[in-house]
């Protein structure tokens, strides 16, 4: 690899139905996209979204992984297809490539997915990843029969783009914004009625308008959510002992990870230690944390941990961690659902 920007995965999710797949056409058919690479996982024999997406774009890189479900059964091939996109010598004359997207099965959750881009071939290669995750604006997000699969997605997800919003009318969709805030607070809500604005913040590249993870962790320090609280979906924040360590810290991490296990949908916890100088910023998907990093323009800051879980309540937690370095909380600031 060159010296150029690294290279951002947009790892797209979203259950059966939900419109990712139109999503991604839509964003491929508006836009010459010499720069950019598609992986479709289909968990089937017959490539269907896979034929859909080529026809939107003639020129477009496209890989399929087909038969088979990302987040277990392929991983291996996911990094090795992430690795031969980012190896092939580009055309003559296009651009070098800066965006790949992954999108995967309805049924997929992130976590594993994100766990297998921590591969070491692939760590190496200073690879961006983000996740998208998209909400049928018409039936909500979490309905009984895909609510394991499409609350990690959500809660996984760096943006949720609320899909179909010309089939319903304006109060429908606030609240379908309201229930998406509650579900992932830490998310970029992206709705609206100009389906091209939409289609295009949606893919849009770090430095195109598109908030840092700095930024969003700074927007969160003083959160207080609005949005409707789901019966199944705990968000909760989390306030750390004075003088805890980095040890006692990735302690804590590990034993969350450990007693909430697949009810474990996502941490990001920016928190002063007393053996570094600068804050940790952690995140974490599912069990899988990324790599901790020092964060020297946040020193003033006080800290700031939020964890997203299903069917596992701050109270559930506190049981087993009655001496913890960590407290769990409810999020304040959220009113009770009808």
């Amino acid at each position: 690899m060159t010296d150029h920007q690294p290279v951002e995965l947009i790892v797209l999710c979203g259950f059966l139905g939900s419109g990712k797949t139109t999503l991604l056409s839509d964003f491929l058919r508006q836009t010459q996209l010499r720069d950019t690479a598609v992986i479709v996982n289909e968990a089937g024999d017959v490539g269907i979204d896979g034929v859909l997406v080529a026809e939107a774009q003639d020129a477009l890189d496209l890989r399929m992984l087909a038969n088979g479900c990302v987040c277990c059964s392929l991983r291996s091939s996911l990094v090795t297809t992430v690795a031969d996109l980012l190896d092939a010598p580009r055309p003559e004359g296009a651009p070098a490539l800066a965006r790949v997207i992954l999108e995967t099965s309805g049924l997929s959750r992130p976590g594993p997915i994100l766990a297998s881009l921590a591969d070491p071939e692939l760590s190496k290669r200073g690879l961006r990843v983000s996740v998208v995750s998209t909400l049928d604006a018409q039936l909500g997000g979490l309905r009984a029969e895909q609510f394991e699969e499409a609350a990690a997605q959500l809660a996984a997800a760096q943006k949720i783009v609320l899909t179909k919003a010309d089939l319903v009318d304006d109060a429908t969709l606030h609240v379908r914004v309201q229930e998406a805030q509650a579900i992932n607070p830490l998310a970029e809500i992206v709705h609206g009625r100009e389906r091209s604005a939409v289609v295009d913040t949606a893919f849009a590249l770090a430095g195109e308008g598109v908030p840092s993870i700095t930024e969003l962790a700074a927007a969160h320090l003083g959160f207080a959510s609005v949005g409707l609280e789901h019966q199944r979906v705990h968000v909760l924040r989390g306030e750390a002992q004075a003088d805890i360590s980095w040890e006692n810290l990735s302690c804590w991490l590990d034993d969350l990870a450990g007693l909430a296990g697949e009810k474990l949908l996502r941490v990001k916890a920016l928190v002063k230690v007393i053996d570094c100088e600068e804050p940790i910023l952690i995140q974490g998907v599912g069990t899988t944390y990324g790599m901790p990093r020092r964060m020297s323009t946040f020193k003033s800051r006080p800290d700031v941990i939020i964890v997203i879980t299903r069917d596992l309540s701050a109270e559930e937690i506190s049981m087993h961690f009655e001496q913890s370095a960590v407290k769990l909380y409810p999020m304040t600031g959220i009113a009770a659902s009808e």
